[in-house]
């Protein structure tokens, strides 16, 4: 061969050569279409938005190379070694195609490696671009890239279905919980943090894995761990708390809602621990705290919060009298009444359609109703058009 048949290049922000799953596919991506770590997962995570499924799960990460215009190959390529495969590319592509391919050294462990074409000695040679050498590992799966885009495949191209992972939820609700599910597509999955940080930040579902990754600048490819969750939290504002104890005793979900209500002002925004590995958001619904969630976890014990206050009203400073006053903007809310067109950066427009002890009811068509402090609607929406 003119040319190396592999080239090490670390893209990921941590420079580490050792990358799980996501991280190799998220490689693989800014190798073939020549773009960076952080432009491969803001792909993924529209990805991820369209499909309801979390950054690590598989089915976000194959939807995300097929959308990248990547046709998944029906013929078996096992038994094939990396470096095996590279011969047969050579003697295979002549246009300049582009391939991910799935690999593994064990029948547990598989990761996405990219093999490109690159020019030597006035040839094109098919080469592995990775951050460790793995030319002896076994070929799984191949997705393909033509040059000119389109399907040429041995076999017709039949893109592969997303799984639902829709199920029956016949979660009840009581008076410490409010039963809803921010994930787009309705899946009860392992969202649980994106769901709860979408519920508190009053953000859409998607943004919330966004903001979830950007927490530590794209460095982690699992979202939904207590450190990076903890880390957006302090990002955001909000002050942590450790468990309330009554009698030595730690609350559960119901006892925490009904005590928290004397304890905060009506609009502060509450991301809870439910034991170990579960993260709820704890809004006010009517003027009481509930958890907002898609299952009961009110019998189960808050082992610590993070809470973050509505910001208070401004009062302007008295104004001299030969100063004259600035007019306000036109799109600004003096008050609010009910029946009123608002309109919200992430949510959109809605309507008020209650107001009760400092509490503001706002529909949002498509996205259901939500319960907001006045002081707060004022301070953060604008009157619709």
């Amino acid at each position: 061969m003119d040319s190396a048949p592999f080239i090490l290049k670390v893209h990921n922000p941590t420079g580490h050569p050792e990358l799980d799953q996501l991280g190799t596919a998220l490689e693989s991506v800014s190798t073939v279409e020549g773009i960076s770590w952080e432009e491969s997962y803001e792909i993924l995570i529209s990805t991820c938005g369209k499909l309801g499924l979390m950054p690590h799960d598989r089915r976000s990460v194959e939807a995300m190379i097929e959308g990248c215009g990547y046709f998944h190959q029906h013929s078996s390529f096992a038994g094939k070694t990396v470096e095996e495969f590279i011969k047969w590319c050579d003697g295979k592509f002549h246009d300049g195609e582009k391939l991910i391919v799935n690999i593994a050294n064990n029948a547990i462990t598989r990761h996405f490696a990219p093999i490109v074409p690159v020019e030597s000695g006035g040839k094109v040679r098919y080469t592995l671009v990775y951050p460790r050498n793995v030319m002896s590992y076994g070929i799984f799966e191949v997705w393909i890239a033509w040059k000119d885009k389109a399907d040429h495949s041995e076999k017709e191209y039949r893109k592969r279905q997303i799984t639902s992972s829709k199920k029956v939820n016949d979660t009840q609700e009581n008076e410490a919980l409010h039963v809803f599910n921010e994930n787009p597509n309705d899946n009860l999955i392992g969202d649980c943090a994106v769901r709860a940080v979408a519920g508190v930040l009053e953000i859409s579902w998607e943004e919330a894995v966004r903001r979830l990754v950007r927490a530590q600048d794209y460095k982690v490819t699992l979202i939904n761990t207590e450190k990076n969750i903890n880390a957006l939290l302090e990002k955001e504002g909000f002050q942590k708390f450790g468990p309330i104890r009554r009698d030595g005793v730690i609350l559960t979900g119901k006892g925490f809602c009904d005590i928290i209500h004397d304890m905060f002002q009506a609009g502060t925004r509450i991301l809870a621990y439910v034991g170990n590995n579960h993260a709820v958001a704890i809004l006010v619904f009517d003027g009481d705290y509930k958890i907002v969630d898609t299952w009961d976890s009110t019998n189960r014990r808050i082992t610590g919060y993070w809470a973050k206050y509505p910001k208070r009203t401004k009062h302007d400073r008295p104004v001299r009298e030969e100063a004259p006053a600035i007019p306000p903007k036109d799109d600004s809310i003096k008050s609010l009444s009910e029946g009123m067109r608002i309109v919200h950066k992430a949510f959109g427009k809605g309507v008020v359609v209650s107001l009760k002890n400092g509490i503001a009811s706002v529909e949002f068509p498509g996205k259901g109703v939500r319960k907001m402090a006045e002081s707060w609607v004022i301070a953060n929406c604008k009157v619709a058009d």
